[in-house]
């Protein structure tokens, strides 16, 4: 059996890391996982405060859902759903997603994940206005510094780090415009919340009336902004957006392929707001990421437009397994009440993180909201500006939560808003370990020292 050390170096040689350096890695090889933490081949145990992408919402080693993706594999390993044909599986699990989702968004198309189920929703949106008679409106509305997968058309939504994902790779597809996007700490505008009035909302407004309303097919957004650094919106923004899109007869899109499943402390994150879009994508947390799943959510206006129309799919929509991991992950949200559980460790955890690192002298800004979180990191709190790019004060920060047995995730103001230490945990974490992450963070943040 090949050593720890022969393994990372033929990973280096051979695999591609996305979002790293080809041919180098870490250094650090993962072997094993139970509830919140991870375990590296030398046997160290670390808590896992991001899921690692956000995405292992039940935690690992549920039994329940290695047992369910057994059996399924064992009685039918796979279906298609294409050609009109159906399978138990795909059926059930829309039924019960149907329980779950906002009242009218009870129609589905299946994916494997969350890039697909983006990319199934610009299709979707541009072919309900060419049946409609309207085949101008076209042009997709997205935020600055978003991200909504890296397939061509997602990749032409995201517009994380400036386009920097990008590396002058691929050309956007025609069609695709960015707005201001909603991180009051750095307002695009310059302004206070609430003294705004939402200005962010009504520049939107603005650009569908100059690009024209018949010209604008779907304004898409994350409820909470993820991978730039975990940015909750201001109180009423999705409210007002709604409104916007109805006034002007544009789609509206939820992008809840990270915020979905609880990780808010709502099943889905529309639901603080009382909104509901008419298309909403999801994946990650919909099967703990226990197997690859995407899911498109279609509201009933545009399902009635959509009738007798023939659209493509994957190889791998509405895998049987898969369909089977998601009906038992959704049965352990409802059973475990995951939701109550996140919202009450996450308001102690916003409360402590608040009260004890918005204080220290390198901290500008705290924010979240449930188990999506993030600690803006400044140079200078008074101007917030950030430390200069070549003190790396990110990578610094996780390598030493490392060194105490803490994964996490950041962003760089270079990718997205801020320099921002994030939290996303397994959202079956409990007080404790919640407080010894933070106990973590206090006594690095507080070695930082202004300018």
């Amino acid at each position: 059996m090949a050593t720890t050390e022969e393994l990372l170096r033929y990973d280096a040689e051979h695999i591609v890391h996305p979002l790293y350096a080809i041919g180098q890695n870490r250094g650090l090889m993962f072997k094993r996982a139970e509830g919140a933490c991870i375990e590296d081949a030398d046997g160290r145990t670390y808590l896992d405060f991001s899921a690692q992408l956000d995405c292992v919402n039940l935690g690992y080693g549920r039994r329940e859902l290695v047992d369910t993706a057994t059996k399924a594999m064992q009685e039918t390993s796979f279906f298609t759903n294409f050609f009109g044909l159906s399978h138990q599986a795909s059926v059930e699990c829309a039924m019960a997603l149907g329980e779950l989702t906002p009242p009218g968004l009870d129609h589905f198309f299946f994916s494997a994940g969350g890039s697909e189920s983006v990319e199934a929703s610009l299709i979707f949106a541009r072919r309900f206005w060419q049946n409609a008679g309207k085949p101008n409106k076209y042009k997709i509305l997205s935020q600055y510094a978003c991200y909504h997968g890296v397939t061509f058309a997602a990749r032409s939504l995201t517009n994380m780090g400036a386009g920097g994902l990008d590396m002058g790779l691929v050309q956007k597809v025609p069609g695709f415009l960015h707005v201001p996007n909603y991180y009051c700490y750095r307002c695009m505008f310059g302004q206070t919340y609430p003294e705004c009035g939402l200005r962010c909302v009504d520049f939107i407004a603005d650009v569908i009336r100059r690009e024209g309303p018949n010209n604008v097919a779907a304004f898409i957004a994350e409820p909470v902004m993820g991978a730039e650094g975990m940015v909750p919106p201001p109180p009423g923004y999705w409210e007002k957006i709604r409104e916007v899109c109805t006034s002007l007869d544009v789609l509206l899109i939820a992008d809840e392929v990270m915020t979905g499943f609880c990780r808010t402390g709502k099943t889905f994150a529309v639901e603080h707001w009382g909104v509901t879009p008419d298309l909403m994508t999801m994946a990650k947390g919909i099967t703990s990421a226990y197997f690859p799943v995407g899911v498109l959510a279609i509201g009933d206006r545009v399902w009635e437009g959509m009738q007798g129309q023939v659209e493509e799919g994957h190889t791998y929509s509405a895998h049987p397994v898969g369909m089977a991991v998601a009906i038992a992950a959704m049965e352990i949200y409802r059973r475990d009440k995951i939701a109550d559980h996140v919202a009450a460790v996450s308001a102690h955890l916003l409360e402590r993180a608040r009260n004890e690192l918005l204080p220290l002298a390198c901290v500008g800004d705290v924010s979240g909201l449930g188990f999506m979180g993030a600690i803006d990191i400044v140079a200078d709190k008074e101007t917030k500006r950030p430390f200069d790019p070549s003190v790396q004060v990110i990578d610094w920060i996780k390598a030493e939560a490392l060194k105490q047995g803490l994964l996490m995730r950041g962003a760089t103001i270079d990718e997205g808003i801020g320099d921002r230490v994030v939290w996303s945990p397994p959202l079956i974490v409990t007080v404790e370990q919640v407080d010894w992450a933070l106990d973590v963070l206090k006594s690095i943040l507080g070695e930082l020292k202004p300018n």
